[in-house]
């Protein structure tokens, strides 16, 4: 009979196509892991791995059965997940995937609720860009993910809107309207702006602002990260937009730029909390998504 933990130790010698660190990883030894792949070959009746000293190849059903096995293993997961926060909810793991342009900005505001609500909750944190993000949370290594414009058409997702984050002009000193309290998105016009690299959920937003008030991305300069970005604008090299909660946390107090919000209806981005449709933590993830709307700060809005 075939037993979960061969299809475990196939499945990692499938990732790592190398005995000893798919032993190590799944803290077995390297001839009992050997052993179980042996057992799982012989139930099955196939040659799954091609051996030799120098290296470890799946054969061509082997591919086919790891992925079987990689589905077996993760609908076993969800079980035990689904048993688990049905006893106790938000508690034991939950790996939680966020844009690195949100993340810094957006987690203190929930997290100490989180924590004081949910004690025995261990919330791992992973920042990416957003198509990595997606592509983590769809092949289970992450349980949820927060992001901007999460995709609306897939059905394998469950999309909950949290709130739209305004974006706030960002102007050198001395910079023609930096006497101006609010600014129109047509004022914009003629501006080079200085834009994010792709992937952060900012860069997007930014450029239908562009389009929309007849600007253009900055020609000769991409930043990497928001305080990059508000360091080329305190040297003079343009305006940019940032979003509010990192304006609200680090730029308003930067006495080397000028900060400025838009009128309304401001332009702004929209982040959601997206799962996969499939979890059994759904529940869970629905009473996560109330509790982080609960304590959202006032310069963000509501969805």
């Amino acid at each position: 009979m075939i037993t979960l933990r061969q299809l475990q130790c196939f499945a990692a010698v499938a990732e790592c196509l190398h005995f000893r660190r798919a032993a190590e990883r799944i803290n077995i030894s390297q001839p009992a892991l050997s052993a179980q792949i042996s057992q799982l070959e012989e139930s099955l009746g196939v040659l799954l791995l091609e051996r030799t000293r120098r290296r470890v190849l799946l054969t061509p059903i082997g591919r086919d059965l790891a992925e079987r096995a990689n589905d077996i293993l993760k609908s076993v997961s969800d079980l035990e997940e689904f048993a688990h926060g049905a006893r106790t909810p938000l508690s034991g793991t939950l790996r939680l995937g966020v844009l690195r342009t949100l993340g810094p900005y957006l987690l203190p505001h929930f997290l100490p609720e989180m924590r004081r609500r949910h004690p025995d909750l261990k919330l791992y944190l992973r920042e990416d860009p957003d198509d990595r993000l997606l592509d983590e949370l769809t092949s289970g290594q992450l349980d949820l993910i927060l992001m901007a414009s999460a995709p609306r058409n897939d059905d394998h997702l469950t999309v909950v809107p949290l709130f739209r984050e305004p974006l706030w002009a960002v102007l050198p000193l001395g910079h023609r309207l930096a006497a101006k309290d609010s600014l129109a998105q047509a004022d914009l016009a003629g501006e080079s702006l200085i834009l994010l690299e792709f992937g952060d959920g900012l860069r997007e937003p930014v450029l239908a602002l562009c389009h929309a008030a007849g600007s253009r991305e900055h020609a000769d300069f991409r930043a990497t990260s928001l305080d990059s970005l508000r360091q080329m604008v305190a040297t003079g090299l343009g305006a940019t937009c940032l979003p509010a909660l990192y304006v609200d946390a680090e730029a308003l107090a930067d006495e080397q730029i000028v900060v400025r919000p838009f009128d309304a209806p401001a332009p702004a981005r929209s982040i959601d909390l997206v799962w996969r449709r499939t979890s059994a933590r759904s529940p869970e993830f629905r009473l996560f998504a109330e509790l982080v709307a609960s304590h959202l700060p006032t310069v963000v809005t509501p969805l």
